[in-house]
């Protein structure tokens, strides 16, 4: 309607490419993300967990303070990604992503790691199709009940990644698209 083709109405990085890069950029981006999806759903499903010490509750922070370390690198690497893309903010869009989907993985691997040292942490013992999908409902902040905290410990660090989802999905949106729209001004 109102006779605009699909290059007059997109956003200007887009227009400036014909239908076929359009097409191309698009199609590359979705291989990308679902190759990215594919790997860090192979690689969280064998990594080792093993449980914590019930003598050195420290173990579960110093893992935390590690989760936080990598979701940092991640982004830093990202951003450098967006600075150096064609189209930055398509590589923007992935990665939002792809942070987004780190940020859960290392969550679950965490919850998982404390239902292996203290199946009781939680209302049941977790397997890691659950912890994925408690550590998903968490971010989404559906928070349907069936999986609960039951531990101090537990429940403390799900507040940590209710607080870092928050502040994640802040930096990231922040972050990625001040970059890709910094890098179309260079």
């Amino acid at each position: 309607m109102g006779g605009k083709s699909l290059g007059e109405s997109s956003p200007a990085f887009f227009r400036e490419l014909d239908r076929t890069s359009r097409r191309r950029a698009v199609l590359g981006s979705i291989v990308r993300v679902t190759t990215f999806c594919a790997v860090l759903l192979v690689l969280y499903s064998v990594i080792p967990i093993g449980g914590f010490n019930d003598a050195n509750p420290a173990g579960a922070w110093i893992r935390l303070i590690a989760i936080i370390l990598v979701f940092l690198g991640v982004m830093a690497l990202e951003l450098r990604m967006i600075m150096s893309s064609r189209i930055p903010q398509i590589r923007a869009i992935e990665a939002v992503v792809e942070s987004v989907l780190i940020l859960l993985c290392l969550f679950a691997l965490l919850y998982l790691s404390i239902s292996t040292s203290d199946p009781a942490s939680f209302s049941e013992p977790l397997s890691r199709i659950d912890s994925l999908y408690f550590t998903t409902s968490t971010f989404a902040t559906v928070g349907f009940g069936d999986i609960t905290p039951q531990s101090d410990l537990a429940r403390a660090l799900l507040s940590v990644q209710m607080l870092a989802d928050l502040a994640a999905l802040v930096l990231i949106g922040k972050v990625t698209f001040f970059a890709a729209s910094r890098r179309l001004t260079e």
